[in-house]
Protein backbone atom coordinates (compact mmCIF):
# COMPACT_ATOMS: atom_id res chain seq x y z
CA UNK A 1 0.00 0.00 0.00
CA UNK A 2 2.90 2.33 0.79
CA UNK A 3 4.42 1.63 -2.63
CA UNK A 4 1.17 2.43 -4.46
CA UNK A 5 0.67 5.64 -2.49
CA UNK A 6 4.26 6.62 -3.31
CA UNK A 7 3.57 6.15 -7.03
CA UNK A 8 0.32 8.12 -6.80
CA UNK A 9 1.89 11.03 -4.92
CA UNK A 10 4.74 11.24 -7.43
CA UNK A 11 2.34 11.04 -10.38
CA UNK A 12 0.02 13.68 -8.92
CA UNK A 13 2.92 16.01 -8.27
CA UNK A 14 4.23 15.51 -11.80
CA UNK A 15 0.79 16.09 -13.29
CA UNK A 16 -0.37 19.02 -11.18
CA UNK A 17 2.93 20.90 -11.10
CA UNK A 18 4.10 19.96 -14.60
CA UNK A 19 2.59 22.99 -16.29
CA UNK A 20 3.48 25.42 -13.48
CA UNK A 21 7.10 24.80 -12.53
CA UNK A 22 10.15 23.48 -14.41
CA UNK A 23 10.80 19.76 -14.31
CA UNK A 24 13.83 20.04 -12.04
CA UNK A 25 11.71 21.60 -9.29
CA UNK A 26 9.37 18.61 -9.54
CA UNK A 27 12.36 16.27 -9.28
CA UNK A 28 13.52 18.04 -6.12
CA UNK A 29 10.04 17.58 -4.65
CA UNK A 30 10.07 13.90 -5.63
CA UNK A 31 13.41 13.64 -3.88
CA UNK A 32 11.81 15.08 -0.75
CA UNK A 33 8.84 12.71 -0.90
CA UNK A 34 11.14 9.72 -1.27
CA UNK A 35 13.28 10.91 1.62
CA UNK A 36 10.14 11.06 3.73
CA UNK A 37 9.00 7.53 2.74
CA UNK A 38 12.38 5.88 3.46
CA UNK A 39 11.52 2.46 2.08
CA UNK A 40 13.54 0.11 -0.05
CA UNK A 41 15.87 1.80 -2.54
CA UNK A 42 14.62 -0.35 -5.41
CA UNK A 43 10.98 0.38 -4.64
CA UNK A 44 11.72 4.10 -4.34
CA UNK A 45 13.38 4.07 -7.76
CA UNK A 46 10.50 2.17 -9.34
CA UNK A 47 7.86 4.38 -7.69
CA UNK A 48 9.50 7.58 -8.87
CA UNK A 49 10.17 6.18 -12.32
CA UNK A 50 6.66 4.83 -12.86
CA UNK A 51 5.00 7.95 -11.47
CA UNK A 52 6.83 10.36 -13.75
CA UNK A 53 6.89 8.10 -16.81
CA UNK A 54 3.16 7.46 -16.61
CA UNK A 55 2.39 11.16 -16.59
CA UNK A 56 4.94 11.97 -19.27
CA UNK A 57 3.47 9.30 -21.55
CA UNK A 58 -0.25 9.64 -20.88
CA UNK A 59 -0.52 13.44 -20.88
CA UNK A 60 0.90 13.92 -24.41
CA UNK A 61 -1.05 10.94 -25.75
CA UNK A 62 -4.34 12.26 -24.35
CA UNK A 63 -3.71 15.77 -25.65
CA UNK A 64 -2.61 14.37 -29.01
CA UNK A 65 -5.72 12.18 -29.35
CA UNK A 66 -8.14 14.93 -28.30
CA UNK A 67 -6.65 17.65 -30.51
CA UNK A 68 -5.93 15.32 -33.45
CA UNK A 69 -2.89 17.46 -34.21
CA UNK A 70 -0.14 16.51 -36.61
CA UNK A 71 2.47 18.49 -34.65
CA UNK A 72 4.08 15.41 -32.98
CA UNK A 73 4.45 13.81 -36.40
CA UNK A 74 6.10 16.95 -37.77
CA UNK A 75 8.51 17.10 -34.82
CA UNK A 76 9.36 13.45 -35.24
CA UNK A 77 10.08 13.99 -38.94
CA UNK A 78 12.45 16.83 -38.03
CA UNK A 79 14.22 14.55 -35.54
CA UNK A 80 14.40 11.69 -38.05
CA UNK A 81 11.81 9.30 -36.59
CA UNK A 82 9.01 7.61 -38.49
CA UNK A 83 6.08 8.76 -36.33
CA UNK A 84 5.18 10.79 -33.24
CA UNK A 85 4.62 7.76 -31.04
CA UNK A 86 8.36 7.14 -30.91
CA UNK A 87 8.85 10.69 -29.68
CA UNK A 88 6.33 10.12 -26.88
CA UNK A 89 8.11 6.88 -25.98
CA UNK A 90 11.45 8.66 -25.76
CA UNK A 91 9.87 11.32 -23.57
CA UNK A 92 8.49 8.61 -21.27
CA UNK A 93 11.88 6.91 -21.11
CA UNK A 94 13.57 10.13 -20.10
CA UNK A 95 10.87 10.70 -17.46
CA UNK A 96 11.40 7.15 -16.20
CA UNK A 97 15.13 7.69 -15.75
CA UNK A 98 15.08 11.12 -14.13
CA UNK A 99 12.06 10.35 -11.95
CA UNK A 100 13.66 7.15 -10.71
CA UNK A 101 17.00 8.84 -10.15
CA UNK A 102 15.36 11.62 -8.15
CA UNK A 103 13.45 9.17 -6.00
CA UNK A 104 16.57 7.06 -5.43
CA UNK A 105 18.55 10.13 -4.43
CA UNK A 106 15.82 11.13 -2.00
CA UNK A 107 15.69 7.63 -0.56
CA UNK A 108 19.43 7.61 0.09
CA UNK A 109 19.27 11.13 1.51
CA UNK A 110 16.48 10.12 3.90
CA UNK A 111 18.44 7.09 5.06
CA UNK A 112 21.51 9.24 5.63
CA UNK A 113 19.88 11.14 8.48
CA UNK A 114 18.34 8.15 10.29
CA UNK A 115 20.09 6.98 13.42
CA UNK A 116 21.37 3.46 13.18
CA UNK A 117 21.91 1.04 15.98
CA UNK A 118 25.55 0.06 15.55
CA UNK A 119 26.01 -2.32 18.45
CA UNK A 120 28.90 -4.54 17.47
Amino acid sequence: MKFISHILIVALMAYLLGSIVPYYIIMILICGVSAWYRGSALLAFIAGALGVATVWILAPLIIWSISDSDLPDKFSEIMGFSNGTILVGITGSIGFLIGGSSALTGNFLGKLFVERNNDY
